[in-house]
């Protein structure tokens, strides 16, 4: 049963006030999800404040409505942005937007149609950054479950990404987490233009998180759950589709860097950019590419040849 936000202030210091944690949450025509969803955030087992941001983008399905009630039952918890026209659309980038309204030492992220199964989660996440400060992120396995609360699989991490990461490794794409068990702190990463022209920000947030610290993996955590439903944006993506977001961001966090001046870090991005890219690309498409390129330069070749 559900606690009252009373019974969950009762448990928290008196003497901290500002909120150790700040949940994250964006969310958009959820409205069958994001009860669950809140509710594996109340749950949490926690001696200290937090709260729960909630993004609603101008859902039309009764998304909002069901915010309001539990912005009613807790005041001091539940914050919502209900937005009147959608901002995704827009090319706003909503995470950045909620970062920024976050007070928050560490920041969570769950999505509206997503939840956690362990109400140990942020504490053991929190507790661990306290105790390592060259660790600036942690996270945790997912399982994904069907609309109906089928199990599709039971682990979103290969064996291989189940590990802590370095520094290095995470910001050169090298690290897999999964955003919906990610633990982090709350660090500014200022103005960067090019977030909005990605399609997918889950890799570029890591990526950043990597210039700050390395990774914890978390084994004694359950698993979160992410639900893969029609409704879902990634979930109802084509592959051709996924590969496309995917290809898409790569190349924008290559940009950033090569912006920034961290060539070594944006020469990795660029070689994962052109292998998704040639590997997507038929053989017929490159075989006229490299024809095109030949021809080309046997013209230079000539005309310089012509010139002396």
């Amino acid at each position: 049963m559900r606690e009252s936000e009373q019974e969950i202030m009762s448990k928290w210091r008196g003497s901290i006030s500002t909120p150790l944690v700040s949940i994250l949450c964006i969310t958009y025509n959820h409205v069958k999800y994001i009860g669950k969803t809140i509710d594996s955030f109340l749950m949490q087992d926690l001696d200290y404040p937090f709260e729960v941001i909630v993004h609603d983008d101008a859902s039309s399905d009764g998304t909002s409505e069901v915010l309001r009630r539990y912005q009613m039952l807790y005041p001091n918890i539940i914050k919502p942005i209900i937005q009147e026209e959608n901002q995704f659309s827009k090319g706003v980038v909503i995470i950045n937007l909620l970062k920024k309204q976050a007070v928050g030492k560490y920041l969570a992220y769950c999505e509206g149609d997503d939840y956690w199964t362990d109400s140990s989660k942020l504490r053991r996440q929190c507790e661990y950054l306290d105790k390592h400060p060259q660790i600036v992120v942690t996270g945790h396995d997912s399982c994904s479950i069907g609309p109906d609360g089928e199990i599709i699989k039971k682990s979103r991490l290969q064996k291989r990404h189940q590990r802590d990461f370095s520094a290095e490794e995470m910001s050169t794409g090298k690290a897999w987490m999964l955003n919906l068990t990610l633990v982090f702190r709350n660090v500014d990463f200022g103005d960067i233009p090019e977030s909005a022209r990605m399609l997918n920000n889950d890799k570029f947030l890591v990526a950043l998180l990597g210039n700050y610290g390395g990774s914890h993996f978390h084994p004694e955590i359950k698993p979160a759950c992410h639900i893969a439903h029609a409704g879902g944006l990634w979930s109802s993506m084509e592959l051709a589709a996924r590969n496309e977001a995917q290809i898409n961001s790569w190349f924008w966090i290559y940009k950033y860097y090569k912006r920034v001046g961290k060539d070594e870090y944006a020469e990795a991005f660029w070689n994962m950019y052109l292998r998704r890219v040639f590997a997507q690309s038929s053989r017929l498409a490159l075989i006229k590419e490299l024809l095109i390129r030949l021809l080309y330069l046997r013209e230079l070749a000539s005309m310089l040849k012509n010139l002396k």
